[in-house]
């Protein structure tokens, strides 16, 4: 059986109070006590900073792709009439969505939403309500009017959402107080509504409280002598503060002296400051200021303390569904007075525990009890770790899930409607949403904006695992291709990627994308330039905004960081939307050595660093070298990070031929090369950089030459970061273009000769993330020397001649050392060197990227 839950009270501000813990609760019970049964989960994209937690909160039961987000037209809050259209619009697309999944039945755990902020819950609009379950918590507005339904809007709005309860085909009490109320108010049928009862989380126990921890919570919250705490779980006149501060006024002194009353809570503000009416109430109870402490919001792991720290826990509600507070105040021990009204006794399971919350004098009479009576107060902490042994939330997802069986069972036997496939079913479920939303056009007016959102609304609720992409950004290669080393394995892997996806994995189009400044969009110039097709076709292509979806995968090959890092925010609002997002690390080099670059580069790619790490689903490094390094990296630098990317490796390829080398010769090439096969020639390739090496290559051979060894230095790679003296040394140098040659941004076809002429690769550099010149020369058969890295000893093994030490002599030794060794046939060969093709290369990313959306978050 597939079970779908509608999660938004969990998302909306609802999250904020017991329904919100009860939403979440309930789901992971049901996901861990699925017994066989689909739970999926459907998430507002409305609320993009609650899905990442709600995603993490559930990635131990659910695979992702069961988690699905839908959008809506916004604003929907139903407390602004000029949203009313959208309002009725979001319902039809949502009602639609959800039948877009094919459940056998849907559970609603807070259908009374949407008034204040943008969810949306409705059922019976457009499509039918028999296959779903709504937990019902209370009916307190209904049952007070005057009070809860003060004006219109909200009358309208509350009695719109008791007509939509009608459409259920099973309501979930929250309580056999909510059942009756239900049976009663409603003429609900009896059975049709089961009671499944709440229950404490696990985080909710007793603990042992260090007196620095209990010092400190006191200081954070204001707290300066013993407590009486009531957590009410929301703010509004059942929650009786105003008939909890006369009670508390008519205690005695000594009580009030040595007690305060805390009351943890969310506060709202603007016209409806609820920090106001406390000390307006306070005032008129006759308390003084320090009898009071308002926290305002606490946080679980904080409320948990409060609760064990409590002298005396009291919830004086007029009326509730169930009263989570006084059941997680008992979990964790403490001593626990409520009322004698609606649910609350079937909480509390003890009448001495109970008081009437209309009579101050009585509340005041069990509080004093509770606060001199040691026996009673002991009694009172005894009874509360027994009494919330009968609650549990397995228990009521077990009993939920019973009766959502029973209620499909009910309506299989009632219905002989067969089923479409997931695609035909989907389609059909979206223009119907269509259909339905012409309709409500034509009978209330809407602007032109607004149909544009609900038409953006439903495509991207009915993308389809038939239609994923794989967005690999290439931004800094559409705008200028440098010719370094990261921009060669961009070209390569781009290349493979457009010959690979469509055979091996075809579900996914593969669809390269730029950012424009201000959005992504599809590179359809770059790629007509880039793949040389005709004129006519690099002329007619257009840059179309990219339109992401909650199943494609995004892939930053190319590297940027400044991008990265100021979009931040984009990349989390996909993953919350569930999109997998994956970079590519190509070193982290400048985290352990920020000397290596200028000040400001290295600060850019350090935030480059932080900002991957945040909001990565995976990180895929071009050697296990550079994999090791950034797990070290993450354990050293512990950030705020809602998960932990995972990291994976692949090794680059070699074939320049598969590369799109740039082709073309300079006029001295002839002259250069015939040069080169005059002597044994050392070669050196990649960028001028100040961990690259090039300092003690050039006082080596300064050496070597000093000595009457006459062999040549060639130098591939243009001048990079702080190396212009460096650059400048070079053009001086008296064996400049005679033995010392330099040869600045040469194409890839005249790179191929100069290493099918050179002797020996020397790889000097301090640090990096591969060494792709490594297996270049191993292609050409070039023996190699190399600094002794462990990611060099990963990509060469036993295929090359190691050298340590950073002085121009350690390594002309070394090069001596070869050299006796080569007379002697005795040099490490390359020519067995594995390798890999960049055909290889891709095949080894693409399972790392494209792996199932099932893995956890």
């Amino acid at each position: 059986m597939r079970i779908l839950i509608d999660l938004q009270g969990a998302q909306c501000d609802s999250r904020f109070r017991g329904i919100g813990r009860y939403s979440l609760s309930l789901a992971l019970a049901m996901a861990r006590n699925a017994n066989g049964h689909e739970i999926w989960l459907a998430l507002s994209a409305a609320f993009p900073q609650s899905i990442l937690d709600l995603r993490h909160a559930f990635s131990e039961h659910i695979p992702q792709e069961r988690i699905r987000v839908f959008s809506i037209p916004q604003p929907t809050a139903e407390v602004d009439p000029a949203n009313a259209w959208r309002a009725r619009a979001a319902e039809i697309i949502r009602e639609e969505f959800l039948e877009s999944i094919q459940p056998d039945v849907i559970h609603i755990p807070s259908l009374f939403e949407g008034y204040g902020d943008d969810a949306v819950a409705s059922l019976g609009v457009c499509t039918k309500g028999y296959k779903t379950a709504v937990t019902l918590h209370d009916l307190i507005p209904l049952l007070d009017q005057e009070s809860y339904l003060p004006n219109p809007v909200i009358r309208d709005y509350y009695f719109r959402k008791i007509e939509s309860i009608k459409h259920a085909g099973l309501l979930l009490a929250i309580s056999d107080s909510s059942r009756k109320e239900a049976i009663h108010a409603l003429s609900w049928p009896e059975d049709k509504i089961v009671n499944t009862s709440e229950g404490s989380d696990a985080h909710f126990q007793v603990l042992d409280i260090t007196p620095e921890r209990d010092k400190s919570i006191r200081l954070q919250y204001g707290m300066t002598r013993k407590i009486v705490l009531y957590a009410p779980g929301g703010f509004d006149s059942r929650k009786n503060f105003d008939g909890l501060m006369k009670a508390y006024a008519l205690l005695p002194s000594t009580i009030r002296a040595e007690y305060q009353l805390v009351i943890a809570s969310r506060l709202s503000k603007g016209s409806d400051d609820s920090r106001t009416k406390l000390y307006q109430w306070r005032d008129q109870a006759g308390l003084k200021e320090d009898e009071l402490v308002l926290t305002d919001f606490v946080p679980d792991d904080d409320l948990v303390i409060l609760y064990n720290i409590a002298d005396l826990f009291v919830f004086p509600s007029k009326h509730e569904g169930f009263g989570l507070p006084p059941l997680e105040a008992m979990a964790c021990g403490a001593p626990t007075l409520a009322s004698n009204t609606s649910s609350l006794p079937e909480v509390i399971g003890w009448d001495q525990a109970l008081f009437d919350p209309h009579s101050p004098p009585d509340m005041a009479r069990k509080m004093e009890q509770a606060l001199i009576d040691s026996a009673f107060r002991l009694s009172l902490k005894e009874h509360a770790l027994n009494q919330v042994k009968n609650f549990s939330w397995d228990s009521s997802a077990k009993r939920a899930i019973a009766a959502l069986e029973a209620l499909h069972v009910k309506n299989q036997a009632a219905s002989a409607l067969t089923k479409n496939t997931a695609d035909s079913e989907q389609m059909q479920s979206s223009q119907n949403g269509i259909h339905a939303i012409a309709c409500l056009s034509r009978t209330a007016s809407s602007p032109d904006s607004d149909l544009a959102k609900a038409a953006a609304a439903i495509a991207f609720n009915t993308s389809t695992k038939q239609n994923r992409q794989l967005l690999v950004d290439i931004t800094e290669l559409s705008r200028h291709d440098a010719k370094s080393g990261i921009q060669r394995v961009v070209r390569s892997l781009l290349l493979e990627l457009i010959k690979q996806m469509p055979i091996a994995y075809p579900a996914f189009s593969l669809r390269p994308i730029q950012f424009d400044g201000h959005q992504y969009r599809y590179a359809n110039r770059f790629m007509a330039r880039f793949l040389k097709k005709s004129a006519d076709e690099q002329k007619n292509s257009l840059d179309d905004i990219a339109e992401i979806n909650q199943d494609d995968i995004f892939f930053g090959l190319d590297l940027v960081p400044p991008l990265v890092t100021k979009q931040q925010a984009l990349y989390q609002q996909w993953r919350a939307y569930g999109v997998q997002v994956y970079f590519v690390v190509y070193d982290i080099l400048l985290a352990h050595r920020p000397d290596w670059a200028p000040e400001e580069a290295s600060a850019v790619l350090s935030a480059w660093l932080d900002a991957v790490t945040q909001v990565a689903t995976g990180l895929v490094c071009i050697s296990n070298s550079v994999a090791n390094e950034l797990r070290i990296w993450l354990e050293q630098n512990p950030r705020n990070r809602p998960t932990l990317p995972t990291i994976s490796f692949f090794h680059l390829g070699a074939d320049l031929v598969s590369s799109a080398p740039t082709k073309g010769l300079p006029k001295n090439a002839l002259t250069t090369l015939d040069l080169l096969k005059k002597r044994q020639t050392f070669l050196s390739v990649g960028t001028f950089e100040p961990r690259k090496g090039h300092w003690q290559m050039l006082k080596a051979f300064e050496d070597l030459w000093a000595k009457h060894i006459d062999v040549n230095l060639v130098l591939i790679g243009k001048q990079g970061w702080m190396m212009l003296p460096y650059a400048q040394q070079l053009r001086k140098h008296p064996e400049f273009n005679k033995r010392l040659i330099w040869l600045d941004a040469i194409s890839d076809e005249y790179l191929e000769k100069i290493y099918s002429a050179s002797s020996c690769l020397i790889a000097a550099s301090e640090g990096e993330g591969f060494g792709l010149p490594l297996i270049e020369a191993a292609s050409h058969h070039l023996p190699i020397i190399a600094r002794d890295l462990p990611v060099f000893r990963e990509v060469a093994g036993e295929h090359a001649y190691y050298f340590s030490g950073l002085s121009g002599e350690d390594l002309s030794k070394a090069v001596i050392t070869w050299l006796d060794l080569l007379a002697h046939d005795a040099t490490p060969k390359s020519d067995h060197m594995p390798h890999l093709t960049w055909a290889q290369s891709c095949a080894q990313i693409l399972p790392l990227i494209l792996r199932p959306s099932k893995e956890k978050l």
